[in-house]
């Protein structure tokens, strides 16, 4: 039996780990993936680039994602602030992944593995 499609949220209110498509110019990404709490309110987002897999991915900077059956990686390195007008549907929540997404941010705030 097919998983049933799960309801789009409004545009520009995404959850904390929801998946989003944007409007980002020069984003050659399909998704954002949002690192930003959402009780946290403000005219911005701070989102991490969500790619297909590269070689030479390493997890713990870009951890695996599945997303509608197809693996992505967050891109954690280039965490940066969106305006939440360019953030679109939300296509998935990976509060599931919260460990290994948490993770990578703190080996680029921190600089070594907490978990």
């Amino acid at each position: 039996m097919p998983m049933p499609m799960p309801m789009p949220m409004p545009l520009g209110k995404p959850d904390w780990l929801d998946v989003v498509r944007h409007r980002v110019r020069g984003f050659r990404v399909p998704f954002m993936l949002v690192v930003q709490h959402h009780a946290i309110q403000s005219a911005t987002r701070l989102v991490a680039p969500v790619s297909l897999p590269l070689h030479g991915d390493v997890d713990v900077l870009a951890p695996r994602l599945l997303i509608n059956g197809t693996q992505y990686r967050a891109r954690v390195l280039d965490i940066s602030a969106i305006p939440v007008t360019l953030l679109g549907e939300t296509v998935a929540s990976l509060a599931a992944d919260r460990d290994a997404i948490m993770n990578a941010i703190d080996v680029v705030l921190h600089g070594y593995q907490v978990r």
